[in-house]
């Protein structure tokens, strides 16, 4: 999907690729699962600010085998995958192995195996010092040659029979020239093009679009050899190229006066990281024209003060349906709690800064003196849950059950239901009422789908998510689904109700309120929209709606 605001389109294919997403995936699930410590066999991937959060969760990169501290952990072997001498080593270290070659290689693997157990020789069109084309050269039994370009073919031999191949990221122009030149020096030539789809699909996009752009930005690893190669791809085609690793590279000047700017990346960098490059893009270029209020507002969603209101509004909602009183220390309760740990959730636990935790202390203090307000029954399970729910990160490492699938998203609506239904019925002494259980059902299946709905949004920007994400757990079709008929048994309850005459005037608000939870579900389905501040808005807002509708209800039945 382009995005053309103010002049700036991102590429639709950028971003990680399918072979570096599974190895991301794999690191990340042994590190969740607690099997550390977790070793690569040289860097996952070409890029800083990936390989640095890897390293704080104690993934470490090591580049000879004896670098694995008494042999303990888990043994990673990398996308670019190796040879298979060097996998006989690491099979007879006794350590755990897992294989994350990316599946496009293990078939250039397997091509240059089949030709080279018929006697072909085996030319390799790509970087000779590059970690994937070692490991092809490792299949070729001692008959393999690397040549980057046509140019290099005048110092190859004359061969009997030669297949070709191409490393995975290489350029097809290039092959395809080079291929045809070794053909021309042997009686027999197999010409494979290995070159993976997700690579011809970023090369074609960038052709398209960077000729008709006055400045490109490529984000990615400065020792990636694919984001090295898109650059010089872009060079060709746009009078001006700007190759960066984040959006801390970006000046004014360069960004202010192109017209038109693409934005492509590698297949190494994280679609969080190409995000921050485009956000600041256009911040920088819309600094002019965007006012005051609009730059207030994304502080405000950025920093969840706009969801915790949103809790306040549910805590509302939830209150009438239960029959308690208004309060407003519950609406200020529920407001504080789900501040506090959303803002500690919602920042890279490995990355913790001094300033990062003043407004999680504050906002935790603060809740802890609020709740003081009320009964123990009230106050100390605040106190644990709150505590509870700011270790999360650290207590999913050490808990089996809080890395089951799905858990992160089921205990994030258990964590609403606590402050925006317990609180208020365990303060008015209702916690045994039907209305209660009602009004804990009702709020347990809503924000159970924002937390899905949130979470797809997080997945498409390729946010190192584990399986505790509903979303990364069981995937979109899933996800769907589940939504569906989430909406589905909550309009069927409202409706039994209505008929049922119990609340009528409330419920058939809130029925209504239904079709602002339908639209976000088709929002968010018809192209998968990223997480954004808009998206956030618009997500969270349905339960201010619902505040609303219930209030109406309130003054007119």
């Amino acid at each position: 999907m382009k995005d053309k605001n103010n002049g700036v389109i991102v590429a639709p294919g950028a971003g990680f690729c399918p072979g570096v997403k599974k190895a991301i995936d794999s690191v990340l699930r042994l590190e969740a699962e607690g099997k550390t410590p977790v070793y690569t066999i040289g860097p996952l991937i070409h890029n800083k600010q990936v390989t640095d959060m890897l390293e704080q969760k104690g993934i470490r990169a090591i580049d000879e085998l004896k670098q694995a501290e008494n042999k303990k952990g888990v043994l990673v072997i990398r996308a670019h995958g190796i040879t298979p001498d060097f996998q006989k080593e690491v099979q007879a270290q006794g350590m755990e192995v897992v294989d994350s070659t990316c599946p496009l290689v293990k078939r250039v693997h397997n091509v240059i195996n089949e030709y080279a157990e018929q006697g072909y020789s085996t030319v390799i069109v790509g970087d000779g010092g590059h970690a994937e084309v070692i490991g092809l050269l490792g299949y070729t039994r001692g008959k393999g040659y690397v040549i980057a370009n046509a140019d290099e073919v005048k110092n190859l031999p004359h061969f009997d029979k030669v297949n070709v191949v191409s490393q995975t990221t290489q350029k097809e122009e290039i092959f395809l020239k080079a291929a045809e030149a070794v053909k021309a020096k042997a009686d027999t030539c197999v010409i494979n093009n290995t070159i993976c789809h997700p690579t011809k699909q970023r090369q074609k996009e960038t052709v398209e679009l960077a000729k008709s752009a006055d400045l490109v930005i490529v984000v990615g690893g400065k020792h990636s050899a694919n984001t090295a190669r898109l650059a010089k791809l872009c060079g060709e085609l746009c009078p001006k190229v700007l190759h960066i690793e984040s959006e801390e590279e970006i000046n004014a000047e360069d960004i202010l006066l192109p017209k038109t700017i693409f934005i492509t990346a590698g297949a190494s960098t994280p679609n969080w990281v190409i995000d921050k490059v485009a956000q600041k893009v256009k911040s920088l270029r819309q600094a002019a024209a965007v006012k005051w209020p609009a730059k207030l507002w994304g502080f405000i969603v950025d920093n969840t003060l706009y969801t915790a209101f949103a809790a306040s509004c549910l805590t509302y909602v939830c209150m009438r349906l239960s029959g308690a009183k208004n309060d407003i220390k519950l609406f200020l309760l529920s407001f504080l709690f789900i501040f506090t740990l959303t803002f500690a959730n919602k920042k890279d636990s490995v990355k913790l800064k001094n300033a990062f935790f003043i407004p999680v202390i504050t906002g935790g203090v603060l809740t802890l003196f609020t709740a003081f307000n009320y009964h123990i029954r009230v106050w100390l399970p605040t106190a644990v849950f709150l505590i509870l729910g700011a270790a999360a990160y650290p207590l999913r490492k050490k808990i089996p059950l809080l890395r089951l699938p799905g858990t992160k998203d089921i205990f994030t609506a258990l964590g609403w239901c606590f402050v925006c239904v317990y609180t208020p019925a365990a303060s008015q002494g209702l916690l045994m009422s039907k209305s209660a259980w009602l009004a804990f059902t009702y709020g347990l299946l809503l924000v159970f789908m924002r937390s899905v709905i949130l979470s797809i949004g997080a997945g498409y920007k390729d946010i190192m998510l584990g399986k505790e994400n509903f979303y990364k757990a069981f995937g979109l079709t899933a996800s769907k689904i589940t939504v569906w008929l989430m909406i589905a048994a909550l309009t069927a309850v409202l409706v039994q109700l209505l008929f049922m005459d119990w609340k009528s005037g409330l419920v058939f608000m809130l029925l209504l309120g239904q079709v602002y939870t339908i639209s976000i579900a088709v929002y968010t389905y018809r192209g998968r929209k990223p997480r954004t501040t808009a998206s956030e808005t618009f997500i969270d807002g349905q339960f201010l709606f619902l505040a609303f509708l219930a209030f109406l209800a309130g003054r007119i039945f």
